[in-house]
Protein backbone atom coordinates (compact mmCIF):
# COMPACT_ATOMS: atom_id res chain seq x y z
CA UNK A 1 0.00 0.00 0.00
CA UNK A 2 1.55 3.17 -0.99
CA UNK A 3 0.13 7.01 -0.84
CA UNK A 4 1.51 8.87 -3.92
CA UNK A 5 0.48 11.68 -1.80
CA UNK A 6 2.41 11.91 1.71
CA UNK A 7 4.92 8.88 0.83
CA UNK A 8 3.83 6.89 3.15
CA UNK A 9 3.85 2.91 2.25
CA UNK A 10 3.16 -0.24 4.49
CA UNK A 11 2.69 -3.73 3.35
CA UNK A 12 -0.78 -5.02 2.79
CA UNK A 13 -2.50 -6.18 5.90
CA UNK A 14 -3.23 -10.09 6.32
CA UNK A 15 -5.90 -9.13 8.56
CA UNK A 16 -7.65 -6.05 10.63
CA UNK A 17 -5.22 -4.23 13.20
CA UNK A 18 -8.12 -3.25 14.78
CA UNK A 19 -9.57 -6.49 15.76
CA UNK A 20 -7.66 -8.80 14.12
CA UNK A 21 -10.44 -10.23 11.75
CA UNK A 22 -9.52 -11.79 8.37
CA UNK A 23 -12.58 -11.20 6.63
CA UNK A 24 -10.87 -7.93 4.64
CA UNK A 25 -13.14 -6.18 1.58
CA UNK A 26 -11.49 -3.73 -0.57
CA UNK A 27 -13.22 -0.31 -0.96
CA UNK A 28 -12.91 1.69 -3.04
CA UNK A 29 -12.68 2.00 -7.55
CA UNK A 30 -8.92 2.57 -8.18
CA UNK A 31 -7.78 1.58 -11.31
CA UNK A 32 -5.89 -1.55 -10.15
CA UNK A 33 -8.97 -2.78 -9.03
CA UNK A 34 -11.45 -0.97 -12.26
CA UNK A 35 -8.60 -3.84 -14.26
CA UNK A 36 -9.26 -6.28 -12.45
CA UNK A 37 -13.26 -5.85 -12.29
CA UNK A 38 -12.86 -5.99 -16.83
CA UNK A 39 -10.64 -8.56 -16.82
CA UNK A 40 -13.05 -10.50 -14.71
CA UNK A 41 -16.40 -9.56 -16.83
CA UNK A 42 -14.98 -8.46 -20.22
CA UNK A 43 -12.09 -10.84 -20.78
CA UNK A 44 -12.03 -10.46 -24.44
CA UNK A 45 -10.99 -6.53 -23.81
CA UNK A 46 -7.34 -5.74 -23.89
CA UNK A 47 -6.57 -3.42 -21.21
CA UNK A 48 -4.32 -0.49 -20.89
CA UNK A 49 -3.62 1.06 -17.16
CA UNK A 50 -2.15 4.64 -17.49
CA UNK A 51 -1.95 6.03 -13.96
CA UNK A 52 0.95 7.47 -11.67
CA UNK A 53 2.40 3.69 -11.01
CA UNK A 54 2.65 2.84 -14.50
CA UNK A 55 3.60 6.07 -15.80
CA UNK A 56 6.79 5.99 -13.85
CA UNK A 57 9.27 5.07 -16.65
CA UNK A 58 10.58 7.07 -19.65
CA UNK A 59 8.63 6.91 -22.55
CA UNK A 60 5.84 4.80 -20.61
CA UNK A 61 2.68 7.24 -21.23
CA UNK A 62 3.50 7.57 -24.81
CA UNK A 63 3.75 3.94 -25.28
CA UNK A 64 0.97 3.35 -23.19
CA UNK A 65 -1.01 6.15 -25.89
CA UNK A 66 0.65 4.36 -28.92
CA UNK A 67 -1.15 0.87 -27.61
CA UNK A 68 -4.22 2.17 -27.28
CA UNK A 69 -4.49 3.68 -31.12
CA UNK A 70 -3.79 0.54 -32.52
CA UNK A 71 -5.48 -1.90 -30.84
CA UNK A 72 -8.96 -2.63 -31.83
CA UNK A 73 -10.45 -4.20 -29.07
CA UNK A 74 -9.17 -2.66 -26.57
CA UNK A 75 -10.41 -0.34 -22.98
CA UNK A 76 -7.78 2.48 -21.46
CA UNK A 77 -8.18 2.46 -17.63
CA UNK A 78 -7.02 5.68 -15.91
CA UNK A 79 -6.52 9.08 -13.90
CA UNK A 80 -7.14 12.61 -14.72
CA UNK A 81 -3.98 12.09 -17.30
CA UNK A 82 -6.29 10.20 -19.12
CA UNK A 83 -8.88 13.14 -19.65
CA UNK A 84 -6.63 16.05 -20.76
CA UNK A 85 -4.75 17.03 -23.64
CA UNK A 86 -4.74 13.61 -25.83
CA UNK A 87 -6.96 12.74 -29.17
CA UNK A 88 -7.99 8.80 -28.84
CA UNK A 89 -9.00 8.46 -32.53
CA UNK A 90 -11.87 5.65 -33.18
CA UNK A 91 -13.47 6.02 -29.52
CA UNK A 92 -16.86 5.50 -28.89
CA UNK A 93 -17.43 4.85 -25.15
CA UNK A 94 -16.39 7.05 -22.41
CA UNK A 95 -16.70 6.32 -18.62
CA UNK A 96 -16.11 8.44 -15.64
CA UNK A 97 -16.34 6.62 -12.26
CA UNK A 98 -17.32 8.52 -9.13
CA UNK A 99 -17.52 12.15 -11.04
CA UNK A 100 -18.38 13.72 -7.66
CA UNK A 101 -15.65 12.70 -5.92
CA UNK A 102 -13.90 16.00 -6.71
CA UNK A 103 -17.18 18.62 -5.34
CA UNK A 104 -16.28 17.22 -1.82
CA UNK A 105 -12.30 19.17 -1.84
CA UNK A 106 -12.24 22.52 0.62
CA UNK A 107 -11.52 24.09 -2.63
CA UNK A 108 -13.71 26.65 -4.33
CA UNK A 109 -12.60 25.58 -7.62
CA UNK A 110 -14.12 22.18 -6.93
CA UNK A 111 -16.80 22.59 -9.62
CA UNK A 112 -15.02 24.21 -12.04
CA UNK A 113 -13.02 20.85 -12.03
CA UNK A 114 -15.27 18.28 -11.87
CA UNK A 115 -17.31 20.14 -14.88
CA UNK A 116 -13.96 20.40 -16.74
CA UNK A 117 -13.36 16.95 -15.97
CA UNK A 118 -16.48 15.56 -17.06
CA UNK A 119 -16.45 17.74 -20.52
CA UNK A 120 -12.39 16.91 -21.32
CA UNK A 121 -13.70 13.29 -21.12
CA UNK A 122 -16.90 13.70 -23.28
CA UNK A 123 -14.57 15.28 -26.12
CA UNK A 124 -12.38 11.73 -26.60
CA UNK A 125 -15.80 9.78 -27.17
CA UNK A 126 -17.63 9.71 -30.70
CA UNK A 127 -14.80 11.73 -32.63
CA UNK A 128 -14.77 10.03 -35.77
CA UNK A 129 -17.91 7.97 -35.07
CA UNK A 130 -21.30 8.57 -33.11
CA UNK A 131 -20.11 7.72 -28.97
CA UNK A 132 -21.84 7.40 -25.72
CA UNK A 133 -20.35 9.06 -22.24
CA UNK A 134 -21.50 6.93 -19.33
CA UNK A 135 -21.52 9.41 -15.54
CA UNK A 136 -21.33 7.34 -12.39
CA UNK A 137 -22.16 9.38 -9.32
CA UNK A 138 -23.73 9.54 -6.16
CA UNK A 139 -25.17 13.52 -6.94
CA UNK A 140 -26.95 13.20 -9.97
CA UNK A 141 -28.43 16.63 -9.41
CA UNK A 142 -25.14 18.23 -8.56
CA UNK A 143 -24.82 21.14 -11.00
CA UNK A 144 -21.25 20.35 -12.74
CA UNK A 145 -22.42 17.52 -13.56
CA UNK A 146 -26.40 18.62 -15.01
CA UNK A 147 -24.51 21.07 -17.54
CA UNK A 148 -22.08 19.00 -18.77
CA UNK A 149 -24.32 16.50 -19.27
CA UNK A 150 -26.09 19.00 -21.50
CA UNK A 151 -23.56 20.56 -22.67
CA UNK A 152 -24.22 23.92 -21.47
CA UNK A 153 -20.71 25.67 -20.61
CA UNK A 154 -22.76 29.11 -20.87
CA UNK A 155 -25.18 27.74 -18.50
CA UNK A 156 -22.62 26.51 -16.11
CA UNK A 157 -20.40 29.89 -16.06
CA UNK A 158 -23.31 31.70 -15.59
CA UNK A 159 -24.25 29.52 -11.80
CA UNK A 160 -19.95 29.35 -11.40
CA UNK A 161 -19.79 32.64 -11.59
CA UNK A 162 -22.74 34.16 -9.60
CA UNK A 163 -21.92 32.20 -6.52
CA UNK A 164 -17.78 33.18 -6.98
CA UNK A 165 -19.73 37.09 -7.08
CA UNK A 166 -21.28 36.24 -3.83
CA UNK A 167 -18.82 34.71 -1.51
CA UNK A 168 -15.96 37.49 -3.09
CA UNK A 169 -13.93 34.27 -4.55
CA UNK A 170 -11.99 34.77 -7.83
CA UNK A 171 -12.13 36.90 -10.50
CA UNK A 172 -14.13 39.05 -8.37
CA UNK A 173 -11.12 38.86 -5.71
CA UNK A 174 -8.37 37.91 -4.61
CA UNK A 175 -6.64 34.92 -2.19
CA UNK A 176 -3.54 35.01 -0.77
CA UNK A 177 -2.04 31.63 0.09
CA UNK A 178 0.29 30.73 3.12
CA UNK A 179 1.52 27.50 3.78
CA UNK A 180 3.53 26.49 6.20
CA UNK A 181 5.20 22.92 6.40
CA UNK A 182 8.01 21.20 8.78
CA UNK A 183 8.90 18.02 10.97
CA UNK A 184 6.77 18.70 13.98
CA UNK A 185 3.18 18.50 13.65
CA UNK A 186 2.33 21.89 15.32
CA UNK A 187 5.27 23.99 14.43
CA UNK A 188 3.49 25.07 11.17
CA UNK A 189 0.38 25.96 12.97
CA UNK A 190 2.17 28.34 15.66
CA UNK A 191 4.14 29.68 12.76
CA UNK A 192 1.19 30.34 10.85
CA UNK A 193 -0.91 32.03 13.95
CA UNK A 194 2.02 34.57 14.88
CA UNK A 195 2.09 35.44 11.21
CA UNK A 196 -1.63 36.36 11.31
CA UNK A 197 -1.75 38.89 13.96
CA UNK A 198 0.80 40.93 11.75
CA UNK A 199 -1.16 40.63 8.81
CA UNK A 200 -4.26 43.66 7.61
CA UNK A 201 -7.51 43.34 9.06
CA UNK A 202 -8.62 41.73 5.34
CA UNK A 203 -10.77 38.76 5.95
CA UNK A 204 -8.36 35.94 7.31
CA UNK A 205 -9.11 32.10 7.33
CA UNK A 206 -7.36 29.78 9.36
CA UNK A 207 -5.17 28.75 10.20
CA UNK A 208 -6.03 25.12 9.11
CA UNK A 209 -4.43 21.99 9.11
CA UNK A 210 -3.37 20.62 5.65
CA UNK A 211 -2.92 16.30 4.51
CA UNK A 212 0.74 15.62 5.07
CA UNK A 213 2.73 15.69 2.17
CA UNK A 214 6.06 13.84 1.63
CA UNK A 215 6.59 13.08 5.19
CA UNK A 216 5.91 16.89 6.37
CA UNK A 217 2.88 18.38 8.58
CA UNK A 218 1.17 21.28 6.88
CA UNK A 219 -0.65 24.61 8.07
CA UNK A 220 -2.25 26.84 5.50
CA UNK A 221 -3.72 30.30 6.53
CA UNK A 222 -6.00 31.79 3.45
CA UNK A 223 -7.16 35.52 3.06
CA UNK A 224 -9.41 37.07 0.67
CA UNK A 225 -8.08 40.33 -0.46
CA UNK A 226 -8.41 43.38 -2.78
CA UNK A 227 -4.83 44.86 -2.12
CA UNK A 228 -3.43 41.01 -3.10
CA UNK A 229 0.19 42.60 -3.49
CA UNK A 230 0.63 44.54 -0.45
CA UNK A 231 -0.89 41.07 1.65
CA UNK A 232 1.99 39.14 0.39
CA UNK A 233 4.76 41.68 0.62
CA UNK A 234 3.68 41.99 4.53
CA UNK A 235 3.45 38.22 4.99
CA UNK A 236 6.75 38.07 3.29
CA UNK A 237 8.34 40.66 5.59
CA UNK A 238 7.45 38.77 8.74
CA UNK A 239 8.62 35.24 7.19
CA UNK A 240 11.93 37.04 6.59
CA UNK A 241 12.07 38.24 10.45
CA UNK A 242 10.60 35.35 11.55
CA UNK A 243 13.86 32.71 9.42
CA UNK A 244 15.93 32.61 11.82
CA UNK A 245 13.49 30.43 14.05
CA UNK A 246 12.46 28.99 11.23
CA UNK A 247 15.41 27.36 10.46
CA UNK A 248 16.22 25.68 14.00
CA UNK A 249 12.63 24.40 13.35
CA UNK A 250 13.03 22.53 10.42
CA UNK A 251 9.98 25.26 8.90
CA UNK A 252 9.15 26.38 5.62
CA UNK A 253 6.86 28.58 4.11
CA UNK A 254 5.49 29.66 0.75
CA UNK A 255 2.98 32.76 0.18
CA UNK A 256 1.03 32.32 -3.52
CA UNK A 257 -1.49 35.25 -4.79
CA UNK A 258 -4.71 33.68 -5.90
CA UNK A 259 -3.23 29.93 -6.31
CA UNK A 260 -4.70 27.93 -8.49
CA UNK A 261 -5.41 25.03 -5.89
CA UNK A 262 -6.08 25.49 -1.58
Amino acid sequence: LHCHHCGHSEPEPESCPACGSIELARIGAGTQRLERELAKHVPELERIRLDADTAVKRGALQEALERFAAADRVVLIGTQMVAKGHHFPGVTLAAVVDADTGLGLPDFRAEERTFQLVTQLAGRSGRDAPGRVIVQTFQPDASPLVFAARHDVAGFLAEELTRRRELGYPPFGHLVSIVASGRDAGGPDRLLRELRAGLPDDELLGPAPLLRLRGRHRAQLLAKTDKPRALAVRAARLLESAAPAMRRAGINAVVDVDPQSL
